[in-house]
């Protein structure tokens, strides 16, 4: 406020004093303060746009001093008089007058006030005071500021005179104004205004006063752009003159020039527009000035020399120097891209020729070309983009190649020069590759580029190429791809890593969508192994991805019209001849979208058009969000139907059916169904009238709708408007004001664009429009702006599969033996892409009533799958397989030259690719063709995919057989998990495919199989994880189909594979081979669940044969073990197992001593399957059961012959324990094993005798059985062994140590009767010579081990037989008194007769007997049992009873886990000995007790030689009290009455008193036990021996018993010792005998006794001894006459104290006299003659 108080003071002292000062000052603040609101400076960047001026932003001229425009005037006047008097201004004088110009600037900012100003004479008197300023300074070596500040005002003066808006200003910051928009009209150009610039520029000292002429420039280009009326003025041949003089030079200063070029560039659009009457100068010439000004810029010869002599500076210190603009050509070049739209007039003169020869004119130039080279490429790359004639110009005579022919041979080019270069093929504002060619130049230049400029360029030709569909099949077409190869092929050392990659990707792409033969060919050149092109692996990654893509069908049409400018489209022109089209119609098209970046722009894409002459019909068009629509025009409505899918614009080949059904009944309406994809979208009913003239128009993705005529909008738009503009006033505000224009324009809904409401009831999915507002709602009709792979059109009576089954081969519908009436009456037209020729569509329906004409590309992709045949087909991939191989192999030789190490089987973190994932998965398919082997095989996948043509020529060319040999030499390295799904994938999709020629397909399939698929020789080389995946992908594949696989590759191929490959592989460890053996048994095993014949039986047999790796025996013995236990065995394959020579043969393994226990294990297990099985009946088995049918004899001692040694494991002694006790036991063979089991482990006899006892318990007659066996007493009593006895004692020693012996048995010696008490003997001599040179023969037969068993065992036969017949001669001479004991002493000698044979044939065992205790028990773990009633015994765990002995209570306590593994085996035995003892041997057998004393016998006769797990005689005692408990259970059963029962119990008590009494061993408590000592006194109960009145037959059996009663009453047990002295007391007090020698018998032994016991001083047994002596003396008082003999003997009638007197008269002299005069002298004369 204060600021416009201040200013009216001063105006009003002005007034009052007129005063100039005050006026001064008054100005000043005045432009000051304006300034603050108002730029005033027009070059600052903060100067408005023309769209930011408004009309009032000055000070409008009523709130202004009504005299301060006169007083401007009045000094402007003065100043002038100043000038024309000579008088120099001053510097202050000169900044006075340019502010009173700035004031006039501020007022003219206000419209209002321009045509006040103009009024009055400013400008001449300013044009006379500049120009005499102008001459002056013209004269001055240096510019003046305030002179340059003055020529400043006044031009900004002029401009908002003439250009109000400043638009030139916008203009020269790119900012073009809508004229349409600027209602203010600029006043006309006063006369003086050009001419004034015209003489001061032709001064030719202006050039060095830059900012002077920049000024002038601006009013020049202000005028101009002001307004066309004034621009039309302005341009002249003299303005074009000064704007070309300043062109021209290279002295004009930089920024002078930019403003003259600008200028010249608004000259040229002016005139563009303009009509040619209204023209000064032509257009034509106003180009060619430029195009001269550009020739004399390149006519310079500054920059020839090397030495520059010119100063660039625009200080210069000297008059002579001249300032060089360096930058005057790149700056000139550039103007072009200002003055574009005069494109044809630009053709006519020689610019573009001059802008391509600009690199060879400048190439002699010593500066750097770079800034120039840049402009000329932008510049011609605005020109081409915004002319296709200049382009198509560009193209002709080789120019393209010219141009950066001469661009080569000069220094290395940037990046902006490159991007420049660029952007000349590459239209980025529309995406369009607009000059391809220029993409092959850059190709070619790229070798010679640093690396960072190889990269920059590499990835904009990989975005400019591949960018989008249209430009990748521009790139296609231009062979963009055969380029790039030969710039890798000539830049493999040059290129750098990451350019090399980036030009692979933009093969790929480009190859994806299509390639031909000689691009394919470039491709394969790469890969040569020749080429030593080092990213060979990439490139051919890159060639499967191709392949990957055209396989996967996303460029379904390969050939295609496109339909992409405006222009675009197919008309039919003779529709008017289609009668029925009224009727309705279907319309079919194959049509692909381009995707469009602005989806806010209104635009419908016609597919379809059908108009009448009046204007009804139909229209079907996608809108812009993707809707298709479907149209009926009628003369006053827009009915629209209209399907929401998004799918359409996604890039990708679509289907789009439309069928309009007209009523089939009078009052119905019209049906429209909508189909996308052959998927029906929308079915509606339109109510619309039936056409009844026909269609004058038809057109397909084109623009039928004439345009807005707007011709007037349209030319003033972006321009100055024209006079004939102007001359209308306000007329080109247009007929509805510019906000209602607007909304319409963006779709709001109103009146005009809402559906009419009507009462007329429609279809929900229909809307109805106004005629003619189609436009306004749904935008304006564009070409189809796509690909159009084929078109339809029939009658709507067709039946629509008919046409879905033609997919995209339209032409198959017309092809059929269809009827031509039929077809003609059907359709309508069909066209196809493939059909055309000069610009005309064929119909390909028969007779071609309705051709079409064509204004679009046509286009045409090829698939590498159809490539490849052109070039030699699928064999051209094999030199790829080959290099790979080699270079592999080499790979392989130099690695394994370094390291020797083993092959391990890689881990499960190596493995981290093994994914067994779907063959659609992406992932997938990228990791496989990351690998070249894979890579190879997906190409080969790829290239014969459903493709006929291909599979015939790898089938003919004998390709896979190639291939197979190859990959035999793969290093297996190459052949990942990657190469293995490759390879099933390859498999997978031959056999998919269904081929019309059968046996071709046939035939590949076969060479497949063979050559590669069951090929070994590939993948035995491979690692452990490739080869078993292969080998469960062909065991699923044969499982898929059996019969076909089993004729050729059966069981007899998958054993051959075994054998040759896996038997013993080098390549893959033990595991890894059995595993992969395990996979191949399998699918011999499903061969065997399906079907068997009697060839794969004998392959299977053979096979077991010829293996000699026992690991591969016993894996497949297994798997037949499996097998024949399994649910799905078949009875054939059974039968056919137990025939002769057949599963019998197994029984080699054991023969034959090379294999190993595992090998006989298995073998054996699979035996005992078949034996176990039910499906075939005994008699069958007998073969295999090795049972001899003919002789009813078993063969296992044959067998068991074979094999001796015995060496056999745990395992299969008891498998064969097992077949012997089956459904029909082999008691011989059992007896044989069971003798040989001997040498085994103490768990093996365990099991093994449990089996025996249970055999007894559970099998009737297996007790009589094993008894009838020979030898089955030695047998079964071996397993007691320990250990055989190396130094053994001598025969006496030997015998002594035993019960009896044998020389004092067969001798009359006087000492052994006494020892025998009542026993007598003859005195007869048995002579054993005969036995011992058997022995002596044996021992000597022990040092020759290479004499034959069957010897061995005939000789010793033959020693029995003499040995057993000299017994019985023995035994004939025996007196009768002790007949009953020759049965005993049979049974000894000839248990003697089996040891000897025992002995003999231990010879046989050799080392193998002796190194027992040398060599470590076999395993016992049994793997399994072979039968349910069978134990499974191991070695680290408690025994396991099976089932039929848990049920057994006499076995209980052998599960108890604290009884000794020893005495279980004890248990079993003893009870296993007496069963057959007891139950085994008949009772009524007349030879029974003599066999059953061969029993006892044995036990003794194995103690000479072995070292026993238990004593013999606690083993013989352990019997014998079994005998007497089943003895007494016997008379308690039947009876003592029962003579077989009382014979038994006294042969019992005959065996007990042989142990007990006879029995010369020490140790008493072995020989008896009260268990023993009870039942032996219950027996004598039961007998009833010792009862009064018994029979006489009974006297030897009571000496037998008082003798084993008295053995007993000195036995070191107590408790044995009562029960004998407390039965002794029993019988003397129950007995009356008054038999002198038995009492002196009883006499002399019970005092024996007592002086035994008082001897140790044992009172226990004196206690006991007592009573008996006491009862004693009482029955002897009379026989002996004690009283008086004894006289003082003790009273026995003294109680107590007899006890102790005894004792002491028992150690009387006169007692022992008694003793041994009177009692043993009758002793010994009383024994019974």
């Amino acid at each position: 406020m204060d600021n416009k108080k201040d200013i009216y003071n001063l105006w009003v002292q002005y007034t009052t004093k007129n005063d100039e000062t005050y006026f001064r000052e008054f100005v000043a603040r005045f432009v000051d303060i304006w300034r603050s609101q108002l730029q005033l400076d027009f070059q600052s960047d903060q100067c408005p746009l023309w769209h930011e001026v408004r009309p009032d932003h000055g000070p409008h001229l009523g709130r202004l001093p009504d005299e301060l425009l006169p007083a401007i005037g009045k000094f402007i006047i003065v100043a002038r008089d100043a000038c024309d008097r000579d008088e120099e201004l001053t510097a202050q004088g000169i900044e006075q007058l340019a502010i009173l110009i700035d004031c006039l600037v501020i007022i003219c900012r206000h419209f209002d006030n321009i045509l006040a100003i103009i009024k009055y004479e400013y400008k001449p008197n300013l044009i006379a005071i500049l120009s005499k300023q102008f001459n002056r300074q013209m004269k001055e070596r240096r510019a003046s500021p305030a002179v340059t500040r003055l020529f400043r005002s006044f031009s900004a003066f002029l401009e908002v005179m003439y250009d109000p808006y400043l638009t030139w200003r916008s203009f020269l910051r790119h900012q073009t104004a809508d004229y349409t928009r600027l209602p203010y009209k600029p006043h006309a150009v006063h006369v003086e205004i050009v001419p004034f610039i015209y003489d001061c520029f032709q001064n030719e000292e202006l050039l060095r006063f830059a900012e002077i002429g920049e000024s002038l420039l601006h009013v020049l280009g202000a005028v101009i752009c002001g307004s066309q009326r004034n621009g039309m003025r302005a341009i002249c041949p003299a303005t074009v003159s000064i704007v070309m003089r300043i062109l021209r030079q290279w002295e004009s200063g930089s920024s002078l020039r930019h403003v003259a070029l600008n200028c010249y560039a608004l000259m040229v659009i002016v005139l563009q527009k303009s009509s040619p009457e209204e023209r000064q100068i032509d257009l034509v010439t106003l180009i060619q000035h430029y195009c001269d000004a550009l020739q004399q810029l390149l006519a310079t010869k500054h920059f020839d020399s090397g030495v520059a002599n010119f100063d660039i500076t625009s200080d210069s210190d000297s008059d002579s120097d001249v300032a060089i603009d360096v930058n005057a050509l790149a700056s000139t070049v550039a103007g072009v891209q200002l003055f574009l739209p005069a494109g044809e007039a630009i053709g006519e003169t020689n610019l573009l020729e001059l802008l391509i020869g600009l690199p060879q004119g400048i190439k002699h130039w010593h500066v750097s070309h770079t800034s120039s080279l840049s402009s000329t490429m932008d510049s011609l790359a605005a020109l081409t983009h915004s002319s296709p004639r200049s382009a198509e110009q560009l193209k002709l005579g080789g120019r393209i190649e010219r141009l950066f022919g001469h661009m080569r041979q000069l220094e290395a080019p940037s990046v902006a020069l490159l991007d420049s270069c660029f952007n000349l093929g590459y239209n980025a504002a529309q995406r369009l590759l607009v000059l391809p060619e220029v993409m092959l130049q850059l190709l070619q230049w790229l070798p010679d580029l640093q690396e960072p400029e190889q990269l920059h360029l590499s990835m904009l030709l990989l975005k400019g190429c591949t960018d989008n569909y249209g430009t990748k099949t521009v790139a296609c077409a231009s062979r963009v791809v055969r380029a790039v190869c030969a710039c890798l092929l000539r830049g493999c050392e040059t290129l750098s890593e990451m350019c090399v990659q980036t030009l692979i990707k933009l093969i790929e792409e480009l190859s994806k969508l299509s390639i031909v033969p000689v691009e394919l060919k470039c491709i394969f050149g790469l890969l040569r192994e020749g080429a030593q092109f080092p990213q060979h692996k990439q490139l051919q990654q890159t060639l499967v991805m191709i392949a990957l893509q055209s396989l996967r069908g996303s460029n379904c049409c390969s050939e295609y019209f496109a339909i992409e400018q405006p222009s675009d489209g197919i008309t039919v022109p003779e529709i008017r001849n289609w009668i029925s089209g009224s009727y309705g119609f279907i319309f079919h098209i194959l049509v692909r979208f381009n995707p469009t970046d602005d989806a806010e722009s209104s635009a419908r894409r016609m597919l379809l058009t059908l108009q009448t002459g009046s204007g009804g019909g139909f229209e079907i068009f996608v809108q812009s969000n993707g809707n298709l629509v479907v149209a009926a025009l009628t003369r006053r409505e827009y009915l629209t139907t209209a399907t929401a899918t998004r799918t359409l614009l996604d890039g990708q080949w679509h289907y789009l059916t439309v069928a309009v059904t007209p009523p089939k009944r009078p009052f119905s309406y019209s049906q429209i169904n909508i189909f996308v994809d052959f998927v029906q979208k929308l079915s509606a009913t339109l109510k619309v009238q039936a056409v009844n003239e026909p269609f004058t128009v038809c057109s397909i993705g084109a623009v039928v709708a004439p345009q807005p005529k707007h011709s007037e909008i349209s030319k003033g738009g972006i321009l100055p408007r024209s006079s004939s503009q102007e001359s209308g006033g306000h007329a080109y505000k247009g007929m509805l004001p510019s906000l209602l224009e607007r909304t319409l324009s963006a779709n709001v809904s109103n009146y005009f664009t809402l559906p009419l409401r009507t009462p007329t009831a429609f279809d929900p999915n229909v809307k109805n429009f106004p005629i003619g507002m189609q436009d306004t709602v749904f935008g304006e009709q564009s070409c189809l702006q796509g690909h159009l792979g084929g078109v339809l059109l029939a009658e709507p009576t067709t039946s629509l599969k008919t046409i879905f089954d033609a997919g995209l081969n339209f032409s198959s519908i017309f092809s059929q033996d269809n009827d031509l009436l039929e077809l003609n009456s059907r359709f309508v037209f069909c066209y196809a892409p493939g059909a055309v020729w000069h610009d005309s569509c064929q119909d390909l329906i028969p007779g071609g009533r309705y051709p079409g004409r064509i204004h679009a590309e046509h286009r045409k992709t090829v698939k590498l799958q159809d490539t490849i045949n052109s070039i030699g087909g699928i064999n051209a991939m094999l030199p790829m397989l080959h290099r790979l191989v080699r270079e592999q192999e080499a790979n392989v030789s130099i690695n394994s030259s370094c390291s020797d190490e083993s092959t391990a089987t890689p881990t499960a973190e190596e493995f981290t690719d093994w994914e067994m994932l779907s063959s659609s998965n992406s992932y997938t398919e990228w990791k496989m063709t990351q690998h070249p082997l894979a890579s190879l095989l997906c190409l080969l996948r790829y290239l014969t995919h459903e493709h006929e043509t291909n599979q015939q020529q790898l089938l003919s060319s004998d390709c896979l057989a190639i291939m197979g040999t190859m990959l035999q030499r793969c290093p297996p390295s190459l052949f990942d998990v990657n190469a293995l799904m490759a390879t099933h994938l390859l498999m997978e999709s031959l056999q998919a495919h269904k081929s019309p020629a059968g046996d071709n397909q046939q035939q590949l399939m076969e060479a497949l199989y063979a050559h590669i698929a069951f090929d070994f020789g590939i993948w035995s080389r491979l690692q452990f994880q490739i080869t078993l995946g292969h080998a469960q992908y062909l065991s699923a594949m044969i499982k898929n189909d059996r019969k076909y696989f089993r004729r050729r590759y059966g069981i007899l191929f998958v054993l051959d594979v075994v054998r040759q490959y896996y038997s013993t592989p080098d390549n893959i460890c033990s595991d890894d081979a059995r595993t992969i053996r395990g996979t191949l048994f399998g699918i011999v095993r499903f061969y065997l669940q399906k079907d068997v014949n009697i060839k794969e039986v004998n392959a299977m047999i053979a096979f077991l044969a010829s293996v000699r790796q026992e690991l591969v025996l016993v894996e497949f013995l297994e798997m037949m073990t499996l097998y024949v236990r399994g649910k799905n065995c078949r009875d054939q394959m059974v039968l056919l197992l137990h025939e002769p020579q057949s599963a019998n043969l197994i029984y080699n393994f054991f023969v034959d001593k090379s294999y190993s226990s595992a090998v006989q294990e298995a073998a054996i297990r699979l035996i005992s399957g078949l034996l176990a099985t039910s499906r075939v009946h005994q008699k069958y088995k007998q073969v295999l059961r090795l049972y001899d049918q003919s002789g009813d004899q078993s063969m296992f001692p044959g067998f068991f012959s074979f094999i001796t040694p015995m060496s056999l494991s745990s395992t299969i002694l008891f498998h064969l324990v097992d077949e012997m006790l089956g459904a029909q036991p082999d008691y011989g063979g059992l007896m044989f094993l069971v003798y040989h089991v001997s040498s085994c482990d103490l768990q093996v006899k365990l099991e093994i005798a449990k089996r025996l006892l249970q055999t007894t318990f559970v099998k009737q007659q297996s007790t009589v059985a094993i008894a009838r066996q020979t030898g089955w007493q030695e047998s079964i009593a071996r397993l007691l062994i320990r250990k055989h006895i190396t130094s053994v004692p001598p025969d006496e020693e030997r015998r002594r140590s035993f019960g009896i012996s044998m020389d004092v048995l067969l001798e009359d010696n006087s000492s052994f009767l006494a020892q025998a008490d009542l026993i007598t003997f003859s005195d007869q001599e048995i002579n054993l010579a005969q036995l011992q040179q058997e022995q002596a023969q044996s021992q000597e037969e022990h040092s020759d081990r290479e004499l034959i068993l069957n010897e061995i065992q005939a000789s010793v036969s033959e020693a029995a037989t003499v040995i057993e017949s000299e017994i019985k001669e023995l035994a004939e001479s025996v007196s009768g008194a002790v007949v009953e004991n020759v049965s005993s002493v049979f049974s000894v000698l000839r248990q003697t007769t089996h040891d000897i044979q025992d002995t003999f044939e231990s010879l046989t065992l050799g080392s193998s007997t002796d190194n027992t205790d040398g060599v470590p028990a076999a395993s016992l773990q049994r793997d399994e049992s072979l039968s349910s009633d069978s134990s499974t015994q191991s070695p680290h765990g408690p025994t396991k009873k099976s089932d039929s002995l848990e049920s057994t209570t006499a076995f209980d306590f052998v599960a108890d886990g604290d009884v000794d593994t020893e005495e279980q085996l004890v248990y079993l035995v003893s009870n296993t000995l007496f069963n057959v003892f007891w139950r085994g041997i008949g009772h009524d057998h007349p030879q029974c007790w003599q066999e059953r004393g061969q029993v006892l016998g044995c036990i003794n006769l194995l103690a000479l030689n072995n070292e026993l797990i238990t004593s013999h005689l606690s083993l013989r005692l352990r019997i014998l009290e079994m005998a007497v408990q089943a003895s007494l259970f016997d008379l308690s059963e039947h009876g003592s009455q029962t003579l077989i029962n009382q014979e038994n119990a006294s042969h019992i008590l005959r065996m007990v008193y042989e142990l007990v009494v006879l029995g010369s061993n020490e140790d008493e408590s072995k020989k008896c036990s009260t268990k023993l000592l009870d039942g032996v006194l219950a027996l004598l109960d039961a007998l009833m021996i010792f009862q009064q009145g018994s029979s006489d037959d009974w006297s030897d059996m009571i000496r037998l018993c008082l003798g084993l009663l008295l053995k007993c009453s000195h036995h070191p047990n107590p408790g044995i010792v009562a029960m004998a002295t407390a039965k002794l007391h029993a019988i003397l007090q129950s007995r009356s005998t008054e038999d002198p020698a038995e009492l002196s018998y009883l006499l002399y032994s019970i005092n024996r006794a007592l002086d035994n016991a008082i001897e140790v001083g044992n009172p226990e047994e004196y206690s006991f001894l007592m009573p008996v002596m006491k009862a004693l003396l009482e029955k002897c008082r009379s026989a002996f006459n004690l009283d008086t003999t004894l006289p003082d003997l003790p009273s026995t009638s003294s109680g107590p104290v007899f006890f102790n007197d005894f004792q002491m008269y028992s150690t009387s002299k006169k007692w022992r006299n008694f003793i041994e005069r009177m009692v043993s002298d009758i002793f010994t004369t009383s024994i019974p003659e």
